[in-house]
């Protein structure tokens, strides 16, 4: 029983590893793939599509890097900064009583009370407006809907507590904390551009596919795709070692 308990935790193990290190070299074909554009070229491309199939025919996976220009932005509640996302979380900090019963040796028992800090979600928001990225005196707008956004902290406060304690409870406070897509400078972009509405635009695929905005270069999302696949081929290895090491202990 011990050596299939082990057997099967390890290839749990190594299944998880192996699906999570296969996700990151999709996600790397995709970088690949996409069609490395500039805003100008895009309508180019569109224009001509359209002229030659008809408006709403025009859709391409691309990747480019621009400046965010947003006319009317969003202002995050808590911190006041203009931004074009933002998310909140309000999470209750308390401390929960808890009884641990040990039995000795004789079959004396003793209890032990303890305290531990636990977190309890209270309410979480998130909001995202559409804007443009320009490169040059050319534009185009971006629908930030179901994008891979890099958020930045920026508030973080615990409020008293409010609650009365019980026998079993202690509050800590109410912790709010915020992050925000700023509504200003460069980001790198990987998305499905199309003029299925009437409009050029940069968008989630209509298919399976990457959807990504992010401060820095293609170079460095493209090193963070990397960096996870050794991660994860190194996590593999060292569950294949372990469940090695588990097989001959408990073989023993």
């Amino acid at each position: 029983m011990e050596l299939f308990i082990t057997g099967l935790i390890a290839s749990i193990a190594a299944i998880g590893s192996g699906l999570a290190r296969r996700h990151q070299v999709r996600n790397l074909a995709v970088l690949l793939d996409a069609h490395s554009s500039s805003i100008a070229e895009l309508h180019g491309l569109q224009a001509t599509v359209a002229e030659q199939l008809g408006p709403g025919s025009f859709r391409e996976r691309v990747k480019l890097s621009a400046e965010i220009v947003c006319d009317e932005p969003l202002l995050a509640p808590w911190s006041g900064e203009p931004c074009v996302a933002f998310s909140q979380t309000v999470t209750h900090q308390l401390e929960v009583q808890t009884e641990t019963i040990n039995t000795d040796s004789e079959g004396k028992t003793q209890k032990t009370i303890s305290w531990e800090q636990r977190n309890e979600t209270l309410s979480t928001l998130e909001r995202r407006c559409p804007f443009h990225l320009r490169q040059g005196a050319q534009t185009v707008s971006l629908i930030p809907d179901g994008a891979d956004l890099e958020l930045e902290p920026v508030f973080h406060h615990v409020d008293p507590p409010q609650n009365s304690n019980s026998l079993t409870t202690r509050s800590l406070g109410v912790l709010r904390e915020e992050a925000i897509f700023s509504a200003s400078g460069m980001v790198f972009v990987l998305a499905e551009c199309s003029d299925a509405d009437g409009m050029v635009r940069l968008q989630a695929p209509s298919e399976s596919g990457l959807f990504v905005v992010r401060r820095g270069t293609e170079d460095d999302f493209s090193q963070s795709i990397r960096f996870w696949r050794r991660l994860w081929g190194a996590a593999a290895s060292s569950f294949s070692v372990l469940a090695l090491a588990l097989f001959l202990l408990a073989a023993r």
